[in-house]
């Protein structure tokens, strides 16, 4: 659970806003998700079995996170006052990364241990990187005279999202793990 709304909660607390999970219908979402798990575990073992259902699944996803790291991004850029710069520089970038893979962090008991055990994983690296680019993207003169850049950002960041997660999981050591003979 945690894992699922981390960066939406710590986020909002950092910029001084109410946490995703306790507002809109987010706590109905994970109630029936927690739900179809705990009553229908073979869910998982389905998920495991299909690679369309599982792609599917990533894309849905990596959607949302998508979704999670521009808002909180935008958020953070709006509430976070300029300093050294016309605009708020690193701050946006990290609430972004942080909405992207705040999971990670939960329970806040763990620190920065997920960072010092094994680098930056995955969801951590593609978050990062998509917060930059979208914060640099909306804060400097390259998005002049794009049509609703904020949205046109938003899916380069989700099909980035989608294609790095499937390569992780399918090409990079996910399914693509052969099984040791002796």
């Amino acid at each position: 659970l945690l894992a699922n709304t981390g960066g939406g909660i710590l986020v909002p607390i950092f910029i001084n806003a109410i946490p995703v999970s306790l507002s809109d219908t987010y706590p109905i979402v994970i109630i029936m998700a927690f739900i179809i798990h705990e009553l229908y575990p073979m869910v998982r073992e389905v998920i495991g079995l299909s690679p369309v259902f599982k792609i599917m699944l990533i894309c849905m996803y990596e959607c949302n996170r998508a979704f999670v790291v521009v808002k909180l991004s935008k958020a953070a850029s709006a509430a976070i006052a300029p300093s050294e710069f016309d605009f708020p520089l690193f701050g946006p970038i990290f609430c972004g990364a942080i909405g992207g893979c705040g999971g990670a962090f939960l329970p806040l008991s763990k620190g920065l241990d997920p960072i010092k055990e094994g680098g930056l994983a995955q969801p951590m690296y593609s978050a990062l990187i998509a917060s930059t680019c979208f914060h640099l993207f909306m804060s400097t003169s390259l998005s002049d005279g794009v049509i609703q850049p904020a949205k046109k950002a938003q899916l380069l960041i989700a099909i980035y999202f989608i294609a790095h997660n499937i390569y992780a999981t399918y090409f990079k050591g996910g399914h693509a793990k052969k099984e040791k003979t002796h």
